[in-house]
């Protein structure tokens, strides 16, 4: 701030000085200010690393619980160039035979061949698959077959027919085709057009035997044999649920194949399960390491972390050590707590994992593993609720977050407050100052006017 220049009577730097005096002032509160406002910004992001962990272990919680991911399956098939598998959590161990007797297929038609640079004439032509229908208008400028083509393929209502042109020797022809397999979606074309317009060779009914255009590829189920005994068929080539939890890609037929059967071998995936179960032990580690560096201290080197002595760190340990040893009140008989898992707490505070018992479980009792993580009222949601209670919008750390970014913002006032006052101290010391060196000045004046008066000795 820089109001006026040096003092004229008094000799005095007024500027210096009184930059001096107001930063004397201001430096004791300017560094109480940024010492509240440094040290919240540390609990802020010590608050923040915290909740980083916890929503960690809160996420996975909610993958094991909705994603059934300690209850997967395992699924092969030993002929893949027929049949491929994929297995839900819902599908039973077990082994199965399956037989492709036959593919799904897509309805296909194609005209007769006729002159593609030749205007076929106006007339409507209503196209249907599996009970849906659009109209198509062809006006006589644009008729040629090229023009037809582009007006199926492109009209708004066109819910699954592909329309395409093939050469050959013969000329150019239409071609139809349904983008949906089964037979239940047949290709059907209907044409209003004057007698004798070239357009009427485009109509097709299937239970027309003598319909113009050609059927090239029926509309089929697939239809499969499971063990051989149970026929099943499906509008695809993918099948849900003929085997309950296990979807079907078939590929080939059997007459096809090298080999007429494939056998398909569903299983509890246990590899899969234990990996989880090991991430969950690792996401509460690093919520343990996270928590023991933010509230640690050190007595011999003073060392502390910047949330020491915090209690609402401590509690977060310490109900989740509850909640891991309080037995379920509905889990299964064989799995109450993750003792029972082989996962208990070190000296250290850590989990730790006895593999051997855990391998005990996951082969007894790979279903009871998956209904102690997933099940409505299982380990998962009860972690879960837990840690929502912390991590939540209005959970305890959010609530901690507002109440330190408030100081905050009243830190800012203060600073800004204090800015203002500063002015007007700078203000009011320049003018006092301003003012004594104006009195000099008179005094000085007056000094030297009573000198010029006195008789030269």
């Amino acid at each position: 701030m820089n109001i006026g220049a040096m003092g004229t009577a008094s000799g005095l730097d007024i500027n210096t000085m009184v930059d001096k005096i107001v930063a004397a002032e201001r430096a004791p509160k300017e560094e109480r200010i940024n010492q509240r406002r440094d040290q919240a910004n540390v609990e802020l992001s010590a608050y923040g690393r915290l909740k980083g962990a916890l929503d960690g272990m809160k996420s996975l919680m909610a993958e094991f619980r909705q994603d059934k991911a300690l209850s997967a399956r395992t699924a092969s098939s030993d002929n893949q160039d027929m049949v491929s598998v994929r297995a839900s959590h819902e599908a039973q161990p077990g082994r199965y035979t399956v037989e492709v007797k036959q593919l799904a297929t897509a309805h296909k038609i194609a005209s007769l061949a006729v002159d593609d640079k030749v205007a076929l004439g106006a007339g409507k032509m209503t196209l249907s698959v599996g009970g849906q229908s659009f109209d198509v208008s062809i006006d006589s400028n644009e008729s040629k077959l090229l023009d037809v083509v582009r007006q199926i393929n492109r009209h708004p209502d066109n819910q699954g027919v592909l329309a395409s042109v093939i050469q050959d020797s013969n000329g150019a022809r239409l071609v139809l085709t349904s983008d949906k397999t089964g037979e239940h979606n047949p290709l059907k074309v209907m044409v209003d057009a004057a007698p004798g317009s070239p357009l009427q060779q485009f109509a097709f009914d299937s239970s027309q035997p003598a319909s113009p255009m050609l059927e090239m590829q029926a509309a089929a189920d697939a239809k499969v044999l499971i063990d051989g005994l149970a026929e099943v068929s499906s509008e695809t080539n993918t099948l849900k649920d003929a085997i309950p939890g296990l979807d079907m890609d078939l590929k080939q037929l059997s007459a096809e194949s090298e080999k007429p059967q494939a056998v398909i071998e569903v299983g509890y995936d246990r590899d899969r399960a234990g990996a989880q179960i090991e991430r969950f032990v690792n996401a509460y580690n690093q919520f343990y390491d996270t928590a023991m560096e933010l509230g640690k201290f050190d007595p011999g080197t003073q060392d502390k972390g910047p949330l020491v002595g915090d209690s609402m760190l401590r509690s977060s340990i310490q109900q989740l050590r509850n909640a891991f040893s309080t037995p379920l009140e509905d889990g299964p008989a064989s799995i109450q707590t993750l003792s029972e898992l082989g996962i208990t707490t070190s000296m250290s505070g850590h989990l730790e994992i006895d593999y051997d018992k855990l391998d005990k479980q996951l082969n007894r009792n790979f279903a009871d593993v998956g209904e102690f993580f997933g099940s409505r009222k299982g380990f998962s949601r009860r972690i879960e609720d837990l840690l929502h209670a912390y991590t939540g919008a209005t959970g305890s750390i959010s609530n901690r977050e507002k109440s330190i970014n408030e100081q905050v913002l009243k830190l800012n006032t203060e600073e800004r407050d204090l800015d203002r006052r500063m002015e007007s101290v700078y203000q009011r010391t320049h003018d006092q100052f301003a003012a004594m060196d104006h009195a000099m000045g008179q005094m000085q004046s007056q000094l030297g006017s009573m000198m010029s008066m006195m008789p030269q000795m």
